[in-house]
């Protein structure tokens, strides 16, 4: 397997006689060369820059697979004689535009053979006479005007015949006159005007054929002479406007005939012939407005009907005559305004009706007499009004009967008798505004009821007794202001009750009598203000409650007594007032939401009652403090959030009794951070509005084994003290970013001994206290970056013995003193961006781990304060952007892997200078401008070896010839794209118009490309605007490549495609290219 590398040339000299398979897949081969692998059975060359098959096979004499798909291979010579035993070609995506007499003779054993997505015009007529053993063919997508009477004589054997999307306008009788074992025949979006009788005799095992998005008109009689065993048969996307009488006369097996979108007009007596047909699709045809009487004679075994997309007025008695067997009739999308008695007549065995999106507003009695064994019956999307007395009379087997989104505005009593056996029933999206008692009479065995999206004002007691079995009940999006008491009482089997979106005031305490099998129950939205004591009572089985976005001021004691299952609760909107014991007999519930409530505080134990509860969410609250013990009684908490809540104060022992607490979240701190810190022990207080913690606010977070990680970023902190963190002694983490801090008191961390991280990022803090970080001995990551400091005096990083990382960059220092970073074991310091002037030669002596220093940004003149002795570890060193002109010789002579020195003054005439003396693997300098070379960047050296080239001359004449050639190359690419616009060019016409010339210009661009990459690595150099304009050339090259390919393998055949894209073939392409 060598796929996917850049190979131009292969060439095996020595003989490898075990190697049976090559894969030479997306590369970029245009010579190869196998004499010696005499044994290779498989060869895959896919996707390459080959232009022709001379040489490639002939000496490869036990080939059995060979593929060379998405090539440039014009031609197919003779090279394949000497592959007897080939079982597999596959030349699809070429250019090959003739299949000559020769191309493919002696391939005796050839089984498939892929030619499609060719140029092919022509095709001799001996071309396939060697191939006796050929299964199958694929032709699709070339340029065939036509095929030779003989063309496919000598398949005898053939199976699979594709000849899908040429230009073929027709087929002189006989061309498939040997194809006595062919099964199955493509010929779609081709040009065929008619079908000559005779055209398809000798298929005597055809099974498919496809003559889909012709030409075709009418159908001649007898124009499928000769087809005994057809079964399915596609002539979808003609212009059909006329079958002749007999025209399928043949046809005695067909099982399939599909007729969409034509142009007919059903006439008595078409379909004569078809004994076998089972599926029938008409649908489409906007000219069949009428079904005439006895127009479906000779169809007594058809069981699909598609009759949608019509312009069907109104159907005549006896339409339907004659189909005994019929099991789906499909009526959608067409015009019918009233369905007659009897319409269906005769239709005895029919199981699905489908009637949806007409114009129907009167369905009249007796309408569906005779359908005893309908199942599904759908009305929906018409204009029906009422529903009288028995209008679904006769239906005894129905099932599922949708009348969603018409105009109802009233059902009668007794309008569904006879519907013993519905199961499901939709009303939704009506007008109705009432249910009277009796509606649903006759619907014994209902379980779904949809009655949504109505204008239902009042729920009366008796309305449901009919529907004892009843499971599910939607009734959200009414108007129902009032439930009659034991509205429910008789549906003790529903497991799911929506109410939500209505407007119903007061839930009394008989509101829901009945339901002790319910399990979830929908009141979001529900305009409740006032919950009565007890309104849930005898819902022992509910799990799920939903109070959310109602108006319910206040929870009173014992309000959710009775549902000793609840697993979930959303409380209601605009809540004030949560009174003690509120939550009581709730001890099972795991997930509890409180959305938009005005609650100012939480009372101590608030939540007693609720010892199971897990997850406990606020969102968008007007929640200012949280008292002491708020949380007392929730010791299985685990995560508590709090979502756009903006908490000012949190009270000593507000976490108390938390003793299983994972993690405290805000959901902007979620959407900012990942999910990555929604782990055990973190809690995120993330721009909420806390101005002061007291002592012992956070008492109760986290246990010492785990550690605790709390971030306070964003908020409105001004102070940090000793004791703000008492009870926090295992803390881990700590980020206060974002604040208003001022100032950092002396011992302010001395209780966190095990800290690792402290952030501290863009607050006001102006000055650094020597003791300010007493205690902190574990910490490795100190940042104190966008801050106001001036100076560093005293050492107060001194008590700092594990610090590895030290950031105070973006603040207001000048001066680096002497001993800033004494006895420190920091690996990295980022001062940059201050506006340090000055550094004491020993401010950095004394760091002996120091490995990277970033020093970028500042005031530097020069460099003499690393006159003292530099860190052995160092390794990266940025200076850039200061104003140095010169750099010291000891900086460069330490073993730095980069050093940068951008944005400075040093001149250009100091460059080689500094080079020479460098030691580093990489150093970054740009001088701007540089008289016209752009910059060196990323300058890649080998000391005492470097040299850069003579002069700009030398430059410049390298890259003149490639500007040429890239002028030319963007001329020829804009002269495609304006041929690609213009709607009259032939695609094909653009590629052989253009692509030659843009090939030849591609592989000059390529060369010179590589060819002064090479002049300037050998010099152990490298400019790096000349590197990247380098990789840019060489991308352009790539992508102009992948174009051309792409484009050929992509552009449509057909008059009226002008560039057609099929999903297999990207997928294809991606495949084999997932680089590109």
């Amino acid at each position: 397997h060598l796929d996917q590398n850049l190979l131009q040339e292969v060439k095996f000299v020595t003989p490898l006689p075990s190697l049976q398979e090559l894969y030479l897949p997306s590369n970029r081969l245009k010579k190869v060369s196998f004499e010696p692998l005499t044994n290779l059975r498989v060869l895959n060359l896919d996707f390459n820059n080959l232009t022709s098959t001379d040489g490639l096979t002939c000496t490869l004499t036990e080939l059995v697979e060979f593929t060379a798909v998405g090539n440039q291979i014009g031609n197919i010579g003779d090279c394949f004689k000497s592959n007897k035993g080939l079982k597999t070609l596959n030349l699809a995506f070429n250019r090959v535009t003739e299949i000559s007499g020769d191309a493919l003779s002696g391939l005796t054993k050839l089984e498939t053979l892929f030619l499609d997505n060719n140029r092919i015009r022509k095709i001799a007529p001996n071309a396939f006479d060697s191939l006796v053993s050929l299964e199958s063919i694929n032709l699709q997508k070339n340029a065939l005007y036509s095929l030779s009477v003989n063309t496919f004589n000598a398949l005898r054997v053939l199976r699979s015949l594709s000849l899908e999307g040429n230009k073929l306008t027709s087929f002189e009788p006989g061309t498939f006159q040997n194809l006595s074992r062919l099964r199955h025949l493509e010929l779609g979006q081709n040009q065929l005007s008619r079908i000559k009788n005779g055209t398809f005799r000798g298929l005597e095992s055809i099974d498919y054929i496809d003559l889909s998005s012709q030409m075709l008109k009418e159908l001649d009689e007898d124009a499928f002479d000769g087809l005994p065993n057809l079964a399915h048969l596609d002539l979808s996307m003609n212009f059909i406007w006329r079958i002749k009488a007999n025209a399928f006369r043949s046809l005695a097996s067909c099982l399939h005939l599909n007729l969409r979108h034509n142009l007919l007009l059903l006439q008595p007596n078409v379909f004569n012939g078809l004994k076998q047909v089972h599926i029938l699709e008409l649908g489409g045809n906007r000219n069949l407005g009428e079904l005439p009487l006895n127009g479906f004679n000779g169809l007594e075994t058809i069981s699909m009907l598609d009759l949608s997309n019509l312009t069907i007025k109104s159907i005549n008695y006896g339409a339907f005559n004659g189909l005994f067997q019929l099991l789906m009739l499909d009526l959608q999308h067409n015009e019918l305004k009233i369905i007659e008695a009897e319409t269906f007549m005769g239709l005895s065995d029919l199981q699905i009706l489908d009637l949806s999106y007409n114009l129907i507003e009167e369905i009249r009695a007796n309408a569906f007499y005779d359908l005893h064994k309908v199942t599904t019956l759908k009305l929906n999307k018409n204009r029906i009004k009422g529903l009288a007395k028995d209008s679904f009379q006769g239906l005894r087997s129905l099932m599922m009967l949708d009348l969603s989104n018409q105009t109802v505005l009233s059902v009668e009593p007794s309008s569904f008798m006879g519907l013993d056996k519905l199961v499901t029933l939709s009303l939704n999206g009506n007008k109705l505004t009432t249910l009277p008692p009796g509606a649903l009479s006759g619907l014994k065995k209902l379980t779904n009821l949809d009655l949504s999206a109505n204008k239902i004002c009042n729920i009366s007691s008796k309305v449901f007794d009919d529907v004892p079995l009843l499971e599910v009940l939607y009734l959200e999006e009414n108007a129902i202001t009032t439930i009659e008491p034991n509205s429910f009482l008789q549906l003790s089997r529903l497991v799911s009750l929506n109410l939500s979106s209505n407007n119903l005031g007061t839930l009394q305490e008989s509101t829901f009598n009945g339901l002790s099998a319910i399990t979830t129950l929908d009141l979001d939205s529900a305009g409740i203000i006032h919950i009565k004591m007890g309104a849930f009572r005898g819902l022992e089985a509910l799990t799920n409650l939903d109070l959310s976005a109602n108006f319910v001021s206040a929870i009173f004691a014992k309000t959710f007594v009775g549902v000793p299952e609840l697993k979930t609760l959303r409380l209601a909107e605009r809540t004030e007032l949560l009174q003690s014991n509120a939550f009581e007999g709730l001890a099972a519930v795991q997930s509890f939401t409180i959305t938009n409530c005005h609650l100012k505080a939480l009372p101590e134990a608030v939540f007693k009652g609720m010892a199971g509860l897990e997850n406990l969410i606020f969102e968008k609250s007007d929640l200012g403090a949280i008292q002491a013990k708020a949380f007392d009684g929730l010791l299985n908490l685990r995560h508590l959030l709090f979502d756009n809540t903006n908490i000012t104060n949190i009270e000593p022992g507000a976490f108390s009794g938390l003793g299983n607490i994972r993690y405290v979240s805000t959901t902007i701190f979620h959407l900012n951070y990942g999910s990555s810190y929604y782990q055990r022990n973190h809690y995120n207080f993330y721009k909420m509005s806390i101005q002061r913690i007291d002592r012992g606010a956070f008492t109760g977070l986290g246990k010492p084994d785990y550690g605790v990680h709390l971030h306070l970023d964003g908020n409105q902190l001004f102070k940090i003290v000793t004791d703000n963190f008492l009870g926090l002694e295992s803390m881990r983490t700590l980020t206060l970013s974002e604040n208003v801090i001022e100032e950092l008191q002396p011992n302010s961390f001395q209780t966190l001994k095990y800290l690792t991280i402290l952030i501290l990022n863009a607050n006001k803090i102006q000055d650094l206290q020597p003791d300010v970080f007493n205690g902190l001995a574990a910490l490795v990551n100190l940042e104190l970056r966008c801050n106001k400091i001036k100076s560093i005096s005293g050492n107060p990083f001194r008590p700092l013995k594990s610090l590895s990382l030290l950031t105070i960059a973006n603040n207001s220092l000048t001066e680096l003193p002497a001993n800033a970073f004494e006895q420190l074991t920091i690996a990295t310091l980022n001062i940059e961006a201050n506006s340090i002037r000055s550094i004491d030669p020993n401010a950095f002596s004394k760091l002996p781990g120091l490995f990277y220093l970033n020093i970028s940004h500042n005031e530097l003149t020069d460099t003499d304060f690393f006159k003292s002795i530099i860190p052995f570890r160092i390794r990266g060193l940025d200076l850039s952007y200061n104003h140095l002109k010169e750099i010291n010789p000891l900086i460069l002579g330490i073993f730095l892997r980069r050093i940068d020195i951008n944005g400075n003054n040093i001149p250009c005439e100091n460059l080689p200078k500094i080079l020479m003396n460098l030691k580093a693997s990489s150093i970054a300098y740009r001088k701007y401008p540089l008289s016209g070379l752009g910059s060196f960047d990323n300058v890649s050296c080998v000391p005492m070896q470097f040299s850069l080239p003579k002069n700009e001359a030398s430059v410049k004449e390298d890259f003149s010839g490639l500007e040429a050639l890239l002028n030319e190359t963007d001329e020829i690419v804009e002269a495609i794209v304006g041929d690609i616009a213009d709607s009259s060019t032939d695609p094909n016409e653009v590629a052989e118009k253009h692509f030659g010339p843009l090939e030849k210009r591609v592989d000059e661009l390529r060369m010179k490309a590589n060819k002064i990459n090479i002049r300037y690595r050998s010099r152990h150099a490298y400019d790096v605007d000349v590197y990247q304009a380098l990789l840019i050339i060489l991308c352009v090259v790539f992508c102009l490549s992948q174009f051309m390919g792409v484009y050929k393998k992509c552009v449509g055949n057909q008059t009226n495609i002008r560039f057609r894209r099929e999903q297999s073939e990207i997928e294809l392409f991606a495949g084999t290219n997932p680089s590109s």
